[in-house]
């Protein structure tokens, strides 16, 4: 009997090893991954060279990471086993209260903070007559931590918010929207499924900006607030490999009173709006913010032309800019991660 069900045991494996093989030998490769939304590893060219220096197994192995067959319902089974074993980190991703996903925080070096700073206060030095503003945003990490699992290992990000600010030239204008964000947790201002910060947030966050920089805000109703979809499920959802039981919704705010042009520079088109609804048909429906992130963006309002703003950003701007579009005349939007 011992011997039968080792010889069967043996065989199974053995199968199950050669469809993996033949699976992964005869799948066509992505280049993309939709739910991950990141580009994948290509299979590496070979070289002795490359081998003997080790490059090309370690290229070799991201490439069998990435293209794996059925990775993303292996992927699954693990964290459903992790999950069910009592786990509530996975993949450096929290499970809160009521399905709310945080993504862990943890520090830089004190070499690559101190780097980021001195950038920044260089800038500021080359171009002193500027007037420089600089946001540094609190995720839901922080802003709702009462809603992380109990012990949850995370470095401080307002601490660190702080000791960023510390270091930063006295020209330069620094906002933290903490308060106002931490005073209205209560209401849906970071989606439960992704790292980002909701139309609400973002709108809080302006109201803190005007406030520094002098300017009147918006009013509220004087945008047409739009639930677009209600079948969002983001990048954390992604990492962890397994969908929550009620996806987040993306509401979009468009000013009544502002015409524009946006031109999207890296693509050559110009389009009358900051929304591109196509990526409501796609998984990372974010992206119906400016159509997801752009080397670069120029928009032209009816306002006054000498007003101009210039933002360096990251992808939690694309549904900040609506709300800047009633205050300047021209500005220039530029992602950092686009360029050299």
């Amino acid at each position: 009997y011992n011997r039968a069900l080792n010889r069967l045991m043996t065989l199974i494996f053995i199968i199950f090893t050669v469809v993996i093989i033949l699976c992964n030998i005869l799948k066509t490769d992505k280049t993309f991954s939709e739910e991950e939304n990141r580009t994948l590893a290509t299979m590496p060219k070979f070289t002795i060279k490359s081998f003997l220096s080790g490059d090309f197994t370690e290229e070799y192995t991201k490439y069998v990471e990435d293209n794996f067959a059925g990775k993303k319902g292996f992927v699954s089974i693990k964290t459903n086993l992790e999950k069910l074993s009592g786990k509530t980190e996975i993949n450096s991703i929290f499970i809160g209260e009521d399905g709310q996903l945080f993504e862990k925080f943890k520090e830089g070096s004190e070499e690559e903070t101190t780097a980021k700073i001195s950038a920044i206060n260089s800038f500021s030095e080359r171009y002193s007559n500027l007037n420089i503003s600089f946001i540094l945003t609190p995720t839901a990490t922080k802003v709702l931590e009462d809603n992380l699992p109990k012990y949850a290992p995370n470095d401080d990000e307002l601490s660190y918010i702080n000791n960023v600010f510390s270091g930063l030239n006295n020209n330069i204008n620094t906002i933290n929207p903490y308060e106002a964000l931490n005073e209205n947790k209560n209401e849906y201002i970071f989606y439960k499924t992704d790292h980002h910060w909701t139309s609400k947030g973002a709108y809080i966050t302006y109201t803190v900006f005007c406030e520094k920089l002098g300017l009147t805000p918006m009013n509220i109703d004087n945008f047409k607030i739009t639930t677009v979809t209600d079948s969002f499920y983001g990048s954390l959802t992604s990492k962890i490999g397994i969908q929550s039981k009620k996806p987040d919704s993306i509401d979009v705010y468009i000013p009544k009173e502002s015409d524009f042009i946006v031109n999207y520079v890296d693509n050559q088109k110009k389009s009358t709006s900051l929304f591109d609804s196509t990526y409501l048909d796609k998984k990372d429906k974010y992206n119906i913010f400016t159509g997801g992130n752009h080397s670069l963006i120029n928009i032209k309002t009816l306002g006054d032309p000498n007003k101009k703003l210039l933002v360096i950003k990251d992808s939690y701007a694309n549904c900040f800019l609506p709300f800047l579009t009633s205050h300047y005349g021209e500005i220039n939007v530029v992602d950092l991660r686009y360029f050299y």
